[in-house]
């Protein structure tokens, strides 16, 4: 008896400790809107180009359920390639309306758009927006939606 569950807890400690399989690459167009959740990569139709968004490193979205004089931003890291050429890192930051949208002009001191190789790669959205002070947000329940124009 002792020996069974002494291997049970051995096997459901190894899988604990596995990592979770990638996500499927997704297939995006220029001048069309698409979806990454962090560790997720994009080809882009047509181009050369991959974007992959490595994590959200920082939110600073005010919560809904709380009155705050100010909302801070939310921050993203991703990977941009082109061809097979080394990628390259950026961090992102932006700031949100509560339906998680990015508005239209770029705000000072924030950089929530880049240009790479003739590409603009802006961030278009972030969602969950945070509902309440008392529960974060998971990492891998991020959704961030990307536009890419030449």
């Amino acid at each position: 008896m002792k020996k069974s569950i002494s291997r049970f807890l051995i096997v459901a400690a190894l899988s604990a400790c596995q990592t979770a399989s990638p996500l499927p690459p997704v297939t995006g167009g220029l001048d069309n809107e698409f979806v990454l959740a962090p560790g997720q990569t994009a080809e882009i139709n047509g181009t050369d180009l991959s974007i992959t968004l490595r994590s959200v490193p920082g939110d600073g979205r005010c919560p809904l359920d709380v009155e705050c004089t100010e909302s801070g931003p939310v921050t993203l890291s991703m990977e941009v390639r082109v061809n097979s050429s080394a990628s390259q890192e950026f961090i992102l930051q932006t700031f949100t309306d509560t339906s998680g949208r990015v508005p239209e002009g770029p705000f000072e001191g924030m950089q929530d758009r880049v240009e790479h190789d003739g590409y603009l790669i802006r961030v278009r959205g972030v969602l969950p927006f945070p509902q309440t002070s008392a529960s974060g947000i998971e990492e891998g329940d991020y959704r961030v939606s990307f536009l890419v124009t030449k």
